[in-house]
């Protein structure tokens, strides 16, 4: 990509400060497809190495709300779907992920690492349980 071109790469910080809706998802192809490593990079701009120290760009960098908020309100915003999904909200179809770490504490704590050991207990999709963690 070139030193100028890279620089716009990933830069969350910048589309926010713009006004770009963020989305962030975890099916990328060639990307990895755990939720706590993309809320990770997002916060740290590190990789599961804590490399770079201090962060590729860390200006770039986005809080934990930022980061959730990416992969919830903005997600459903992308696909179009913000009237129906994204938020819990009487007569919005009830999606819900638990996670054994809360995101705004380990992502905004001294050890933001925290984040690259979370777990998903449960999903719930359109009101039904479709994955309970321990019953696969």
């Amino acid at each position: 990509m070139g030193p100028e071109r890279i620089r716009g790469a990933y830069a969350w910080r910048t589309f926010l400060r713009l006004g770009v809706p963020l989305t962030f998802n975890s099916d990328n192809p060639g990307s990895s497809h755990d939720i706590f490593y993309g809320l990770h990079a997002a916060v740290t701009r590190r990789n599961r190495e804590l490399q770079p120290p201090g962060g590729w760009y860390p200006e770039q960098a986005v809080t934990p709300e930022e980061a959730v908020r990416a992969y919830t309100t903005g997600a459903a915003y992308a696909a179009f779907l913000e009237e129906r999904t994204g938020v819990l909200a009487p007569g919005r179809w009830a999606d819900l992920t638990v996670m054994d770490i809360d995101p705004f504490v380990a992502g905004s704590g001294a050890a933001p690492e925290e984040l690259l050991r979370g777990r998903i207990l449960l999903t719930v999709v359109g009101g039904r349980v479709v994955y309970e963690a321990g019953n696969r």
